[in-house]
């Protein structure tokens, strides 16, 4: 089977979209598209700077082979232009694309995979083919998004695509009802499951240690962490990943320590060996809609998680502490870190056969059969 996926950029982080090509580029031939964009680029630094490396990929290879990259695998970096709603630019970047997918233009069918809206005026979809759009976020909350941007080219996708995969019920409610199909994010489970070496970075803590890595963004209560570590000085809070919101004040506390982003494949070491995974979001239409990835790697880790309320972490409420208020999630962590040994162990099993359910060769398999559903 023959894919042609548009998505971020590959490798640039471990995406749901890349999991599961990663499974499906095992056995099935892969196109992926690096990112076309989503948001106009206005007079800043980073966007010129973006635009500028677009540009420059005119003059360089644009097919690329990365040894990082599964076999079947072949990633393109397209240089196409971001204002999407302009009219002399899509007729740019149509020719673009056709340029460097002209050697695509065969009888054999062809499955479109778009996680990018803006992507559907790119595809010139045969009798033969088929379009499944995966809808993995509310763009219309989503930071980093231009909502106004991408609205027009979702609306025409959801009514032009085959299949929906949605990853929430907040999404699939958003969805013709006829073509929309639940797909909710997977998990390495061998990876976050198996034991691994404590990282160093983590070792001299003696105190309990409650974990949380992921983007340190907006969209975690920074207010409810910062109440945490005032009123918990004896737990050690760990936050891992890159910071893109002000968190000054948080890290003001002797008891509150920052780690750089690491690599997924080091993410067990961390998760696996502190006392606590922590999910301290804030409730916005964003996190309503989404089905947060490290959830399914906590549970694959097996300790403890303690979490505010959402919808995604709802269909496990017997597994997990949810609080919905800042003072219930210190006392959750508490009781938490006051668990047995027996009750521990029993706890990470459970969690462990619930991540089991959601591996993402299951995932694979499944868009495979309703892919093959679809030929029929």
């Amino acid at each position: 089977m023959k894919f042609i996926v548009f998505a971020e950029d590959w490798g640039s982080h471990p995406s749901s979209t890349q999991h599961l090509f990663h499974e499906l580029a095992q056995q099935h031939e892969i196109h992926w598209v690096n990112s076309i964009g989503m948001r106009k680029p206005r007079l800043r630094l980073h966007d010129i700077k973006r635009v500028f490396d677009k540009v420059l990929q005119v003059f360089k290879p644009t097919k690329t082979q990365s040894l990082t990259t599964p076999k079947n695998m072949v990633v393109y970096k397209l240089p196409i232009l971001p204002w999407h709603d302009n009219r002399f630019i899509r007729s740019i970047n149509k020719r673009i694309y056709a340029h460097f997918f002209k050697e695509h233009a065969d009888p054999a069918p062809v499955v479109y995979w778009l996680s990018v809206p803006t992507a559907h005026y790119l595809v010139k979809k045969q009798p033969q083919d088929k379009v499944i759009y995966y809808c993995g976020d509310d763009f219309s909350a989503l930071a980093g998004v231009d909502a106004q941007l991408v609205a027009p080219f979702e609306k025409q996708l959801i009514a032009t695509a085959d299949l929906i995969y949605v990853i929430s019920d907040f999404l699939m409610a958003k969805m013709p009802a006829n073509k929309a199909k639940m797909l909710s994010h997977g998990v390495s489970v061998e990876l976050f499951s198996e034991s691994t070496t404590k990282a160093d970075e983590i070792k001299a803590f003696n105190a309990p240690v409650i974990g949380f890595y992921g983007s340190i963004n907006a969209w975690l209560d920074i207010d409810l962490l910062e109440a945490l570590a005032a009123a918990r000085p004896d737990y050690q809070l760990v936050l891992m990943g890159h910071i893109v919101t002000n968190i000054e004040r948080l890290l003001s506390f002797k008891n509150v320590t920052h780690i750089p982003a690491v690599s997924h494949e080091r993410l067990a070491s961390f998760s696996a060996h502190w006392s606590v995974s922590i999910l301290p979001f804030v409730i916005n239409d964003q996190i309503r809609a989404c089905d947060p990835l490290k959830l399914k790697e906590y549970l694959a880790a097996g300790k403890p998680i303690v979490t505010t309320n959402f919808p995604a972490v709802e269909r496990y409420a017997s597994h997990l502490f949810i609080a919905d208020t800042t003072q219930q999630f210190i006392s959750h962590l508490d009781n938490a870190l006051n668990l047995s040994k027996a009750q521990l162990m029993c706890l990470e099993k459970t969690q462990q056969n619930i991540a089991l359910q959601h591996s993402w060769q299951s995932k694979a398999n499944t868009v495979i059969n309703d892919t093959v559903r679809l030929n029929r």
